[in-house]
């Protein structure tokens, strides 16, 4: 049903004939079960961080981009975000650089996610955006969020 939304969405798109297209991630967040279903279009996969500090990317099955076929259908995943996880969403300005692929660029920010200190979320995200080597001819611009999963009760 997840993937429905994404679905509607391009269907909406492409009735309104602008022309324009896009990426998107649809996220259904539930911090209290520790699950996320998540469905894509096209948008840079999740990164999520385990709490040893070892990150994977997330990759549901990604789906046209909005806006290009009405009749594109999305599939949605679910998983499980272990306690005390860090899940970090992110558009490609973040990890494109000219002439380089966009892969390289995606585990480079999984690279710096996996070192970076856990102080806080802000912290987090700063030490994600901070400019670095790979950064320097950023020319898109870029969105960040990190969510943290609450730790164990016990």
């Amino acid at each position: 049903m997840r993937g429905g939304v994404l679905a509607r969405t391009n269907r909406l798109l492409t009735d309104l004939d602008t022309g324009l297209f896009t990426s998107c991630l649809y996220l259904s967040i539930d911090l209290a079960r520790r699950r996320v279903h998540l469905a894509s279009a096209g948008h840079p996969p999740p990164l999520l961080r385990h709490p040893d500090g070892r990150t994977e990317t997330l990759e549901p099955p990604s789906g046209l981009l909005l806006g290009i076929d009405p009749a594109a259908e999305y599939q949605a995943t679910e998983v499980s975000l272990p306690p005390g996880a860090v899940l970090a969403l992110y558009t490609d300005g973040l990890v494109e650089t000219p002439g380089a692929h966009l892969d390289d660029g995606i585990a480079d920010l999984a690279g710096r996610l996996s070192r970076a200190p856990h102080r806080s979320m802000d912290d987090l995200a700063d030490a994600l955006v901070r400019p670095h080597e790979r950064t320097d001819q950023r020319q898109d611009d870029i969105a960040l969020l990190v969510i943290g999963t609450p730790p164990d009760d016990g």
